[in-house]
This record gives structure tokens, C-alpha cells and sequence, in this order.
């Protein structure tokens, strides 16, 4: 019964309604604050607060490329999985920063902008009023949800920060699910079995994607996990979970 009920969940990845539906109903029996923090070409951009003023602090986003569904599908369905664990944690979660387009299965806004290299400006509309939520707040982890095209396995990027290093923690437990990636380089940079870890300072990139947001401002340690979206979307939610199980591990040790 929970196969099927998986399966029915992935044939609706792209429906944002329903997306909605599903969190204001986790929302409201978790006691979390659900609330519209922005319009975007038309549908309204929520953001998910606990009520809970002690325990780690977990910043979670996902969809902010629409082609990406099973990074969406997979923070609902962790967060329903883990609800009772997730009672001792502080959280903000951001479950679909660009509805445009996970409604239309486009990585961009309904302008073509790609909001993941936005976030050095200050004329997206969602961006900024999602840069001022996080205003004067710090986080002990800050997870990404996202999926690559291109990929050939899961693989994760980790901004060097706090010791010690959770990547390979993270990697082991998505590879359960599916391999890791097993080219050497991607986009330009060393990839040691599945592995991404380069010190950075934004200046290193031109155009400011979240997890240079998060980690130079907000937290130590930034992670952007990836899971290629060619594999099945079940495995892909799969692994994505297994990361997030990982990561609620490691900060409650």
C-alpha cells in the first residue's frame, strides 16, 4: 500500500496545488506556521516555520528549478516520514521557491531567469523577500534539494566550513539508493566520488546561487545535494531522503 501510494504521489510531482495541499496539512498537525511569503508569476511562494525555540536549527529548500521534481516530492515526504524527530528541531523550510516552474517543468521563472544565480541581486521580487525572512538567522545545517540532467550518479556539493565534514556521510547513506557520480569533473569542478568540496568566498562565482546565500551569511555548514534526474524518481526521492535522514542524525549527536 505505501508503494502505491508513492507511485499516485509521483504522477502529481509537477501539481503544485496539491504540493500545497499536502503541506498546509502537515503544517497544521505539526503546529508549524505556513505562510505566503511572496507572489511569483502568479502563484503564491510559502515559507514553513516551527514553533520550537530549542534544538538544532535545519534550514530546507527544494523546486527552486522546476524541472527538479523529485527534490520537491522528496522534503514532503521526509518531513511527513519524520515528523515526530523533526518536533526537537528549530526549522525553516522552504518547500517550492519557483511554482512557475515545477507547474510548467521548467528550471527557470516564467521570466527565464534562473533564481539559483540570483541571489547577488536585488530586483528578483522572491528572492529578496526571501532574503529577508532569513535576516539575523543562523542555522546549525543548510540543506538543498536539487537534480542534474547531466548527472550519472548522486553527488553533493559541500562548502568547507565546520569540521568535521559531513559529505561523506551523506554520500554513503544516498548511495544505498543510487550510485554515486562517477565522473571526475563536473561543471568545471573536481568531483571525487560524488564529492564536491572547493573553498569558495563569493567572489568566486559571478552570480550567487542559495547555498552561497546561506553559507556566507546564515550558516557553517552549506550542502546542495544532487540526484540525476534521468534514474527513477522513486529511487531519486529515496536517496534524497536518505541525506536528510543523515543529516538529522549527525545534529542530534
Amino acid at each position: 500500500m505505501a508503494r502505491q501510494s508513492e507511485s499516485a504521489a509521483h504522477l502529481r510531482a509537477h501539481d503544485y496545488a496539491w504540493l500545497v495541499k499536502r503541506w498546509r496539512a502537515l503544517a497544521q498537525r505539526m503546529g508549524w506556521q505556513m505562510g505566503k511569503f511572496a507572489e511569483a508569476d502568479g502563484f503564491p511562494v510559502y515559507a514553513i516555520r516551527s514553533a520550537r525555540q530549542a534544538g538544532p536549527r535545519l534550514y530546507l529548500s527544494a523546486g527552486i528549478h522546476g524541472d527538479e521534481p523529485a527534490s520537491t516530492e522528496a522534503l514532503i515526504a521526509w518531513c511527513t516520514r519524520r515528523a515526530r524527530a523533526l518536533k526537537s528541531c528549530q526549522l525553516l523550510i522552504f518547500p517550492c521557491l519557483n511554482p512557475w516552474g515545477l507547474q510548467h517543468n521548467n528550471r527557470n521563472d516564467a521570466r527565464g531567469r534562473d533564481l539559483n544565480r540570483g541571489y547577488h541581486r536585488q530586483d528578483v521580487p522572491v528572492i529578496e523577500a526571501q532574503k529577508k525572512i532569513l535576516r539575523g538567522r543562523f542555522f546549525d545545517a543548510a540543506v538543498m534539494l536539487h537534480e542534474d540532467y547531466d548527472a550519472h550518479g548522486v553527488y553533493l556539493y559541500e562548502i568547507p566550513g565546520e569540521r568535521p565534514f559531513w559529505g561523506e556521510h551523506l554520500l554513503a547513506a544516498a548511495a544505498r539508493h543510487v550510485r554515486r557520480e562517477p565522473r571526475a569533473t563536473v561543471e568545471g569542478r573536481r568531483c571525487r566520488r560524488g564529492l564536491i568540496r572547493t573553498r569558495i568566498t563569493p567572489e568566486t562565482l559571478p552570480e550567487h546561487p542559495e547555498a552561497f546565500c546561506l553559507r556566507f551569511g546564515h550558516t557553517k555548514r552549506s550542502l546542495t545535494f544532487e540526484t540525476p534526474s534521468e534514474f527513477s524518481l522513486t529511487a531519486r526521492v529515496r536517496a534524497h531522503g536518505a541525506v536528510l535522514d543523515e543529516v538529522l542524525r549527525l545534529l542530534r549527536k
